[in-house]
């Protein structure tokens, strides 16, 4: 990371590999996607390839907790429960390697009425 990059950075960011799923407007549809990291005003995911996303647009990040039905009783299907969902915009998009990942990387600042 660059000097530049740190300077730009106004929270810290923590690592965190967990499921998520995108409200794309333009498209009206929901993507499942992955957090790499997240801080308090931002966070970095990894969307496929085919979710045609720019830069600037207004989205929608819905983290999930899987549900533990087991412990209820119930029988163990993975049914997810949504748990928080933040509004944000794209800041940038990383296609860098996707021939290869088959994912893109897309930077998101969340926007300040949570």
């Amino acid at each position: 990371m660059t000097t530049l990059e740190q300077e730009r950075r106004c929270s810290r960011r923590y690592q965190l590999d967990w499921p998520v799923t995108l409200w794309h407007e333009p498209t009206k549809r929901f993507y499942d996607a992955r957090s790499v990291n997240i801080s308090v005003s931002g966070a970095l995911i990894q969307l496929p390839l085919t979710v045609p996303i720019r830069k600037s647009e207004d989205i929608e990040v819905k983290f999930t907790l899987p549900k533990d039905n087991e412990a209820d009783g119930q029988n163990a299907s993975n049914v997810n429960v949504y748990v928080k969902a933040f509004s944000a915009s794209v800041v940038r998009i990383n296609r860098g390697q996707s021939i290869l990942q088959a994912h893109q990387s897309v930077a998101l600042t969340f926007k300040q009425n949570q």
